[in-house]
């Protein structure tokens, strides 16, 4: 058996050992030996532990965390690809080829030759590419092709082949353009995939917020276990405390020795019950931070500390700060891309469009042996618009104002909530604090008069006793 648990039943023994005794006053050498005993229960290392340093130890573990975390970068990929997606340059390449038979059977009589039968394979290759850009709705295009194709012509005259006249006819064309189209009015069904970007960094946002919250969840949920570790330890001390006091009065008669028994006896059962708690919580925290140091600390916490309410500007500092009413105001703007684009989509369409094109064509005909390079430019403005308009989508447009609206309605009511939750929650405490603190002091008062009223005879032990128990009632309302 180790000598810690020798040295913890001996304390027990001595401790059961002294409610019996008739003497409330242990002598020296009792004194002494549970002086000995009580420095062997002490752990080997007492460190304090700040709320600060706690926080830190609390975040450290951040597997507890992964799930939200995977969560946010889920939405991060969503819009990486929606951004990429719609900006990017989209590279094309093509190439086709076939072949063609043609024959016709002619009963009439032609004079002059005609193609009775031909076959060709033509191809076409090429590169394109396309660009959209996220500052604005315009569209640029870039592309080079090449054509090539070959013909072989079988002709006839007067129902006779004239195998002299059958001849090839061969071509190559090479392109080259740059196209830029901008959208003066409404936009093209690219719109869509600008409006589902945009969203996707609402999104991102919102998925922010869950993964804050979690994690002050997570980190509110600790701070709770650590604060009742600091109001376990200060009921422990406080007890420690009264129960020194009670054991230095000393009774007198039978009757006093009976009710002095039976205090001592419920403040050791209600220290009993503290440092059983206090037990525990340890071990949980210890298990939940994965760190047994947390057996043999001590929690160093300011009682005087409190958080200050911004009272230069409460609503301001709210807008920026609260979960709730950032995740109203994100809920709005989602409704008003949804309003920007059904605006844009009921705007006829306008596009403007310019456009540079080089040709190379090579080649033959019958009577022709052709190459030629060719320059075009070209400004092109198009107009159009559905009579009648889009109903659909003007039906969409109303629906996301009154969405808009309906948010706005539920944001000025929060904001207003919390707002007076605040300042109430503000007097109460100051309120609370002052007559706490009044208390103490009172009930501090109270018993050190009755403990000099007792030294000199003037009041019974019954009456300090009950003294000390109010003062501590009042300690413990106050932790």
């Amino acid at each position: 058996m180790s000598i810690l648990k020798i040295a913890a039943m001996l304390c027990g023994k001595s401790s059961r050992k002294s409610l019996r005794q008739s003497s409330p006053q242990p002598s020296h050498a009792a004194r002494a030996q549970i002086i000995a005993l009580a420095m062997l229960c002490l752990p080997a290392t007492v460190h304090a532990i700040t709320e600060s340093q706690f926080i830190d130890k609390v975040l450290a573990q951040d597997k507890l965390l992964e799930e939200s975390r995977i969560g946010l970068q889920i939405k991060q990929i969503e819009l990486d690809a929606s951004r990429d997606n719609y900006r990017n340059w989209k590279p094309v390449v093509y190439y086709n080829a076939g072949y063609r038979h043609y024959d016709i059977d002619r009963r009439g009589y032609a004079a002059r030759l005609y193609e009775k039968q031909t076959e060709s394979t033509p191809q076409k290759y090429g590169v394109a590419v396309e660009k959209r850009f996220l500052s604005n709705a315009g569209e640029l295009k870039l592309g080079i092709s090449q054509s090539e194709g070959k013909t072989d012509k079988m002709r006839y005259k007067k129902r006779i082949h004239q195998p002299e006249k059958d001849y090839r006819e061969a071509n190559r064309i090479t392109e080259r353009y740059i196209r830029f189209t901008y959208p003066l009015l409404k936009h093209d069904y690219n719109a869509a995939s600008l409006k589902t970007h945009h969203r996707d960094v609402i999104d991102l946002q919102r998925q922010q917020l869950l993964f804050y919250e979690t994690k002050e969840d997570f980190l509110g949920d600790r701070i709770g276990d650590y604060l009742s570790w600091v109001l376990y330890q200060r009921q422990d001390a406080i007890d420690r405390n009264l129960l020194a006091k009670l054991r230095a009065l000393k009774p007198q008669g039978d009757a006093e020795v009976a009710f002095w028994k039976s205090a001592v006896s419920q403040i050791e059962t209600y220290h009993s019950d503290t440092r059983t708690r206090l037990q525990a919580i340890k071990e949980k925290l210890s298990i939940l931070l994965d760190d047994r140091a947390i057996l043999h600390a001590v929690p160093q916490y300011d009682l005087q500390q409190r958080a200050q309410p911004i009272d230069a500007n409460l609503p301001a500092y709210l807008k920026s700060h609260n979960r709730d009413l950032q995740r109203i105001a994100l809920a709005i703007d989602l409704e008003k891309i949804d309003i920007a684009y059904h605006k844009n989509q009921n705007l006829p369409m306008l596009d403007i469009a310019l456009e540079a094109r080089r040709t190379s064509a090579s080649g033959n005909t019958v009577s022709t042996l052709y190459d030629d390079e060719k320059t075009n430019y070209s400004a092109a403005l198009e107009f159009k618009f559905p009579i009648g308009g889009n109903i659909s989508n003007q039906a969409e447009l109303e629906k996301s104002r009154l969405g808009v609206r309906k948010l706005q309605i539920g944001y000025a009511e929060k904001l207003q909530d919390i707002v007076a939750d605040i300042r109430s929650l503000d007097t109460l405490l100051n309120w609370d604090e002052s007559h706490l603190l009044d208390a103490i002091d009172a009930s501090a008062q109270s018993a050190h008069l009755e403990y000099q009223n007792y030294r000199a005879g003037k009041t019974a032990l019954r009456n300090v006793v009950r003294a000390y128990q109010d003062e501590r009632t009042a300690q413990l309302d106050h932790i």
